[in-house]
C-alpha cells in the first residue's frame, strides 16, 4: 500500500527543493497540483502545477475533481483526487507540497497520510528567501509573509516538524521519518 506523505511549510521554507530531492528516488512520487495563478518563469504547465482558468478551477470543485481545493495569497490551488486515490493502492511514497488547509483536508479523508511541516530557521531567513527567489510582486511578498505567521499556527497539528536549516540534514530527516512511519 502507498504512502501519502504531506510536506507544508510557509513560503520561503523550502519545501519545493526538499521534495524536488525527495522525488529524485524511484518509490517516491509527487502529487502535481492545480492552481489559478500564473507561471514563474520556471515553471512547466503539468510538472511544476497544472495552471488553469479561474472558470476551469471552479468547473472543476462543480465536478468533485479534487481530493482537497484552498485560495492562497488570491490563488485557488487544488489536489486532484484521482491520481492520489491510484497512489495509495502502488507501493510508493506520495508526495504532496500543499498548504495547512489543504494538508488537514487530505488528513481527514485520509487518516493514514503522514504530515510533515517544514520550518525555517527564523524569521529573518524566511524573509531573506522570498526576498531572493525574486518571482514576487512586492505586494505578493507581504502577503506572503503575514500568511506565514498564520500557518505557523497550525504546525501542532502535523505528525512532524522539521526545521529546514542545513538541506541535506533536512532531507534526511524526512527520509528518516518516513521509513520509521
Amino acid at each position: 500500500m502507498g504512502k501519502i506523505v504531506i510536506i507544508s511549510g510557509p513560503s520561503g521554507s523550502g519545501k519545493t527543493t526538499v521534495c524536488k530531492i525527495l522525488k529524485q528516488q524511484a518509490h517516491v512520487e509527487e502529487s502535481i497540483s492545480v492552481t489559478t495563478r500564473s507561471p514563474r518563469n520556471n515553471e512547466k504547465d503539468g510538472e511544476s502545477y497544472h495552471f488553469v482558468s479561474k472558470e476551469k478551477f471552479m468547473e472543476m470543485i462543480k465536478n468533485g475533481e479534487f481530493a482537497e481545493y484552498a485560495e492562497y495569497c488570491g490563488y485557488n490551488y487544488g489536489t486532484p483526487l484521482k491520481p492520489l486515490q491510484e497512489a495509495t493502492k502502488k507501493d510508493i511514497f506520495y508526495l504532496l507540497e500543499i498548504d495547512v488547509q489543504g494538508a488537514l483536508q487530505i488528513k481527514e479523508k485520509f487518516p493514514e497520510a503522514i504530515l510533515i511541516f517544514l520550518l525555517p530557521p527564523n524569521n529573518v531567513t524566511l524573509s531573506q528567501r522570498l526576498i531572493n527567489r525574486n518571482t514576487d510582486k512586492a505586494q505578493d511578498l507581504v502577503n506572503r509573509l503575514k500568511m506565514a505567521e498564520k500557518e505557523l499556527e497550525y504546525k501542532d497539528k502535523y505528525d512532524y516538524c522539521v526545521v529546514n536549516d542545513d538541506l541535506d540534514a533536512t532531507v534526511n530527516a524526512i527520509r528518516n521519518i518516513l521509513y520509521i512511519a
